[in-house]
């Protein structure tokens, strides 16, 4: 993952449109473009889950449409009946995390700058890192496909990042209207600095663990960082 998880607009203090531009789960139509029933996505959602399953065990380069119909009890006709290829099974499940990642996000809604602010760092940053524990497989898919430049993907990567650029944004710049940080810091880029990490540290975990870092150490010095650099209070 080679660039922070943010799209090439501008993050001005606005609201969120709740209907991220994503495939999703709600998107209940087979690849020929007819609704599915009530039976038919209750499959749809097995060959997900599984899809997730034998990701997280495989990776991507080895997962194969057989190895998912199998694992359901199906054949990969069924599989194409919903999903072009693995591929298009993953960023269903993509789509579907620039949604139920969204309880996080509105985290940064809180106030940070006063004294409950680092504890409140501290659980947003918490609660990001179990959900790249839970997640890993298919954000890192995601991220990836994303930088290589593949539409699909960046629209979903757009969608997911876009409600922690807004919030941080608005952070950097309440910060610098009261002059507890610089108006020389760009606020985008200290808002995309943040997320950045946020979504790169926890593929460095293991690293960080074989040489003695703790998890919570980890989070503990990311939620640190993150408040500083978002309200401009000091570096505890």
């Amino acid at each position: 993952m080679a660039e922070p998880a943010v799209s090439e607009e501008r993050y001005d203090e606005q609201v969120v449109d709740e209907t991220p531009g994503a495939p999703e789960i709600d998107d209940v139509t087979a690849t020929d473009g007819r609704v599915i029933g009530r039976r038919a996505i209750q499959t749809r959602r097995r060959l997900l889950d599984v899809t997730a399953s034998l990701l997280a065990e495989r990776g991507a380069l080895d997962l194969k449409v057989i190895d998912v119909a199998r694992d359901v009890g199906a054949s990969p006709a069924t599989f194409y009946q919903y999903f072009a290829d693995v591929e298009d099974a993953i960023l269903a499940l993509a789509g579907e995390l620039a949604t139920s990642v969204r309880p996080i996000s509105s985290m940064l809604d809180l106030d940070w700058s006063g004294d409950e602010g680092l504890e409140r760092a501290r659980g947003f940053v918490a609660a990001y890192t179990r959900f790249w524990d839970d997640n890993g497989p298919v954000l890192r898919i995601l991220m990836l496909r994303a930088d290589d430049r593949d539409e699909r993907f960046r629209t979903v990567r757009r969608a997911y990042s876009e409600p922690f650029m807004i919030a941080m944004v608005a952070k950097v710049r309440a910060a610098q209207r009261t002059g507890a940080l610089a108006p020389q810091l760009d606020a985008e880029a200290t808002a995309g600095a943040v997320l950045a990490a946020l979504d790169r540290l926890p593929n460095y975990r293991q690293n960080f663990e074989k040489r003695g870092t703790s998890r919570d150490a980890m989070i503990e010095t990311v939620a640190r960082l993150a408040h500083t650099a978002l309200t401009g209070q000091p570096l505890g």
